[in-house]
C-alpha cells in the first residue's frame, strides 16, 4: 500500500465517532462507538463496493444518531485485504488509523 498510510492520532475528542474494522479476506466487521460508551451493534459487510457503501451508510447513520462531528476509522493491518477499504475511505474526509495489534492495550 505504497503512499497510502494511516495517520497517527494521540487523542480523540469527545465528539468523535470511533469506528473500528476487523478486516477479513471476503468480509469485514465494523463497530461504532463514542468515548462515553454509547455505541451501535457490530455489523458485517463484504469487501466489495456495495459492502463499502453499506459500511459508509452505517457509519453516517451512527454519526448522526450519536451526535458526533468527526469520524476516525481504525483498522488492523492484515496485508493487502485492507487496501480497497482504505482507498474507498480516502475520499470521505475521515481520519484513517492503521492499528498495530501489539499496541492496542496502551
Amino acid at each position: 500500500m505504497r503512499g497510502r498510510r494511516g495517520i497517527g492520532i494521540k487523542t480523540v475528542k469527545e465528539g468523535t465517532l470511533i469506528v473500528t474494522v476487523d478486516i477479513g479476506l471476503t468480509s469485514n466487521t465494523g463497530y461504532c462507538t463514542r468515548l462515553d460508551g454509547r455505541d451501535a451493534k457490530p455489523f458485517r459487510f463484504d469487501n466489495t463496493k456495495e459492502g463499502f457503501e453499506k459500511f459508509w451508510g452505517m457509519t453516517v447513520a451512527s454519526k448522526n444518531r450519536l451526535g458526533c462531528d468527526e469520524v476516525v476509522v481504525g483498522y488492523e493491518s492484515t496485508g493487502p485485504y485492507a487496501e480497497p477499504l482504505v482507498h474507498y475511505l480516502g475520499h470521505k474526509g475521515v481520519k484513517i488509523v492503521q492499528v498495530n495489534p501489539l499496541h492496542t492495550r496502551r
